[in-house]
């Protein structure tokens, strides 16, 4: 990527709603071939070129993340994806992309199973020398990459990816007809307890710290 920030949006298309060669094409180009993936459901450690046993195969996990996305085009023909926010932190190389989408599982009729659900992905971001061939050097030393800055121009790589749920969220994948309304009243209970904790609980706790345990209590009394 040369802008990621504009061209965010259409790699996240392509793998969520495109075809499978498409999806194929568009980790082989921007994606490193060691690249990691983590989501609430399925994790991908980064690593290398593996020779599978007895086989003349090799795989990396960036194949292992191919085939994750196979399966969620599986499970939902049908994705509608809105992105809302894009922000890169050029200093850390990370890429945040806030985004809503509707999973829709098509072996239940009546689109039954439908989460709607709020993400925010982070990308983590290579800045690496391409050669000729479009791909990244990533065998070049140090000193030969200096070297040749300016014989090879340097582009953005996704190395890492990082989807994160709010706990209501993810739930609606696995439960969608009233998981997260329970998740949610016990979000509201657990603000009760704390209510009740500080108004009942601050000033004996307070004492028995100062007083029984000899430790330092003026986080929780009230300002002098």
């Amino acid at each position: 990527m040369d802008v990621p920030e504009s061209q965010v949006p259409y790699i996240i298309r392509s793998l969520t709603q495109s075809t499978r060669e498409d999806q194929r094409r568009v980790l082989e180009k921007y994606f490193l071939p060691n690249a990691y993936f983590i989501h609430p459901f399925c994790r991908v450690p980064s690593f290398g070129d593996k020779k599978i046993p007895f086989t003349n195969q090799s795989v990396n996990s960036l194949w292992f993340v191919f085939f994750i996305y196979q399966w969620y085009r599986i499970l939902s023909p049908k994705i509608e994806l809105d992105i809302n926010s894009v922000a890169f932190d050029k200093k850390q190389n990370l890429l945040y992309v806030t985004l809503h989408q509707t999973f829709t599982l098509w072996i239940v009729p009546f689109s039954l199973w439908q989460a709607n659900v709020k993400l925010v992905t982070v990308l983590n971001l290579e800045h690496l020398p391409v050669g000729p061939d479009g791909k990244p050097v990533l065998d070049a030393a140090p000193s030969a990459t200096d070297a040749n800055s300016d014989l090879y121009p340097k582009r953005y790589f996704i190395k890492g990816q990082e989807d994160n749920y709010q706990v209501e969220d993810f739930l609606k994948f696995i439960a969608p007809w009233g998981a997260s309304m329970l998740w949610t009243i016990w979000q509201l209970f657990a603000t009760l307890v704390c209510v009740v904790g500080v108004t009942l609980l601050r000033v004996p706790l307070a004492w028995f710290r100062e007083n029984v345990l000899g430790l330092d209590s003026r986080a929780i009394k009230t300002k002098q």
